[in-house]
């Protein structure tokens, strides 16, 4: 073969080779996900609160505490419709980081509030859950036992039973949100996803880890337990937030008790969960009257603070040194008050599990 026709043979070659690589590249190139139209949102942000779901109604519903479980929660069914009602009216999850931003002139610091920017025609909130240390009497009356890690390193639910346990997917607050932003992830701007409010009176996230358990069989796993869950939980999105360790009305305790409870937080809950500058308020009860215990919270980094009320907007400090917002809990109380209101964030009756609540 003489070098010129070499040479055509050689680029013909080279050329094949090309259409061959591209052909496949674009085979397995994954498709371009549209970004969305966004814009700053002009409107009041909604902040909802729940507390840890009731797996087995049949249990809550039924047992001596009836009364309190019919009114302070909601079941894992009853959960997963409220997701999707609030996706179909368009609401979205914002991380509730994005809303402020904190500065320091020498020692004095200052929070100024930012816009969150989302997608055209959608509705920002923030969720919260409280109180997700899966207490004892809680336990007993049909919520899940803890969060865990499953072989593959995800979050799973885990309830202790009479054929020594049970892990599920479906059950529990995390587990259930997680899986419908997996499912509709337009749900979750930017990854949020929402605040967990722990105590530590009965450990965090159902692990023991009280300084008073600590010399018990098993602690020091509990520990490490509770860390590996709580890194994870961060890994995927969630915050935390203060809410007191021992779970006080905190306007109406003693100054001495205030401050250790505070302590108590920060040398057996923070270590587990890591710095957080949330406040959640035990049973909404705001220490905004209270200046004195207010700024011990404020000296100990504390820069948001959660109450209980209408659940939209904020209110800047008078020094801008804080921000607080009220939220709306999301029960059985919310169910019975807004079931025949125009104000309802979603269809009650789509979604409250009437069998077991006994109403019509």
């Amino acid at each position: 073969m003489s070098g010129s026709k070499l040479n055509k043979h050689l680029v013909a070659c080279f050329l094949f080779l090309l259409l061959i690589s591209s052909c496949s590249t674009l085979k397995t190139k994954k498709p371009l996900v549209e970004t969305p139209p966004m814009e700053y949102y002009e409107g009041e942000l909604l902040n909802v609160f729940f507390h840890a779901l009731i797996a087995r109604p049949e249990i809550a519903f039924k047992g001596k505490r009836r009364e309190h479980y019919m009114e302070w929660f909601v079941t894992a069914d009853e959960y997963k419709k409220i997701l999707n009602e609030l996706y179909l009216q368009n609401y979205v999850l914002v991380d509730i980081k994005e809303l402020y931003t904190v500065t320091y002139t020498g020692n004095k610091k200052t929070l100024q509030v930012n816009k969150f920017l989302i997608p055209i025609g959608k509705k920002p909130f923030i969720l919260s859950v409280d109180d997700l240390s899966y207490y004892e009497t809680n336990r007993r009356n049909g919520t899940v036992h803890k969060l865990m890690l499953d072989k593959k390193g995800n979050i799973a639910a885990w309830t202790n039973t009479s054929s020594g346990g049970e892990i599920s997917y479906d059950l529990d607050i995390i587990t259930i949100t997680e899986d419908f932003i997996n499912k509709h992830p337009d749900f979750s701007i930017r990854g949020a996803k929402g605040i967990i409010a722990l105590t530590g009176f009965e450990g965090v996230l159902g692990y023991r880890t009280q300084a008073e358990n600590s010399k018990a069989a098993g602690y020091k796993e509990e520990v490490e337990n509770a860390v590996k869950v709580a890194n994870k939980l961060k890994e995927l999105g969630w915050r935390f937030a203060s809410h007191s360790y021992e779970h006080l009305n905190m306007p109406k305790v003693s100054m001495k008790r205030f401050i250790n409870d505070a302590r108590l937080w920060d040398k057996e809950v923070r270590p587990i969960l890591g710095d957080t500058d949330l406040y959640i308020y035990p049973y909404g009860a705001n220490l905004g009257k209270q200046e004195e215990k207010h700024k011990i919270l404020r000296d100990r980094n504390f820069n948001l603070f959660f109450g209980v009320g209408t659940g939209w907007g904020y209110k800047v400090g008078p020094k801008a040194d804080y921000i607080f917002l009220t939220r709306r809990n999301i029960d059985g109380s919310y169910f019975r008050a807004y079931r025949y209101s125009s104000k309802q964030l979603f269809d009650i009756d789509k979604v409250m599990d009437k069998q077991n609540r006994g109403v019509r």
